[in-house]
């Protein structure tokens, strides 16, 4: 539907554009035609007549500005629709893919649920294993409504975060000791390496969402016991640089541009989940706020692709 609406659109940019085209040709062939006739308020105009044989090269310089405008009116008129109809194909895939994302988590409470109410008296092995699974689900499903929160926040921009000094150091720590228990459960082994005492202004929870969506991205795009690897170091500035680099499918480099688009997702395949086109958004819209910079990085002749962020650092008690 969508690409039928384009092509509606296209279509009819260019039967307007033909239109203007041909009246623009028709202007400039009357005003040739009848220079004799056009140029004849110049010579009452001018006694001297010296514009006697201006006016009508003024006409049609008029002519040709006015059906000028209306082409680039046009064209803008086009490229604007073109541009919402290509947001709107966004919007609904991303409704296709947190909708496809939510489904998962709440069969699988259900289906836990279910047994656990109808299964009688079982061991209580299972019985607690079967509650971790739920509580796990819970928790994906809140980080899902999290994101979509976290997303509508940067895009209205009401509300910025309250920037702290977090010492990276002991920040990370704590983080990775939680994170890679977590990438290895989905047969990833992330290799974390923190090479840096300073501290940034930031907030712990921008950090965590910044490092899991970077760290998601890598382990989606990577193949079932691949590597990820999260380097946090200082360079010169000061500051604080953390690299999350994969050895995956690579991102095509005429797409890096677009990745931190919202509802945008690389066209790539063997992808471990379809995603919401959300993660890299919302670290680009989280990094912005902490006064930093995120980029991508792709090489054509390796595998991987590697992201890149830099905070400033600041001096502790600043």
């Amino acid at each position: 539907m969508q690409s039928r609406r384009s092509t509606q659109l296209v279509t009819m940019y260019v039967l307007s554009l033909g239109v203007t085209i041909t009246l623009l040709v028709g202007w400039v062939v009357y005003v040739v035609r009848s220079q004799s006739r056009i140029s004849q308020p110049g010579v009452r105009i001018d006694p001297l007549g010296r514009a006697s044989g201006e006016t009508h090269w003024v006409v049609l310089a008029i002519g040709c500005v006015l059906l000028f405008f209306l082409i680039v009116g046009l064209t803008y008129q086009l490229a604007q629709a073109l541009a919402a109809r290509r947001y709107a194909l966004k919007q609904d895939e991303f409704v296709s893919n947190i909708t496809h994302e939510m489904k998962s988590p709440l069969a699988a409470i259900k289906l836990h649920a279910q047994t656990l109410q109808q299964g009688g008296e079982l061991p209580l092995e299972i019985r607690k294993r079967f509650l971790a699974t739920i509580e796990q689900q819970a928790d994906r499903m809140a980080s899902l409504v999290d994101s979509v929160l976290e997303s509508s926040r940067l895009l209205s921009r009401k509300r910025q975060l309250d920037l702290v000094p977090i010492a990276i150091a002991p920040f990370g720590l704590d983080y990775f000791a939680r994170a890679i228990p977590h990438a290895e459960s989905r047969g990833i082994h992330l290799r974390a390496d923190l090479r840096s005492q300073a501290t940034v202004l930031a907030t712990e929870e921008a950090l965590r969402r910044v490092l899991d969506n970077l760290i998601d991205n890598a382990v989606r795009f990577s193949q079932h016991g691949g590597e990820v690897r999260c380097r946090i170091e200082t360079i010169a500035g000061p500051a604080v640089r953390i690299e999350v680099e994969d050895d995956g499918i690579g991102i095509p480099k005429k797409e890096l541009p677009n990745i931190f688009d919202r509802f945008y997702q690389a066209g790539r395949e063997g992808v471990h989940g379809r995603g919401t086109g959300l993660g890299l958004s919302i670290v680009s819209g989280l990094v912005r706020e902490m006064r930093g910079a995120v980029s991508a990085y792709s090489q054509e002749d390796r595998p991987g692709t590697r992201l890149v962020v830099e905070l400033p650092a600041v001096e502790e008690g600043a």
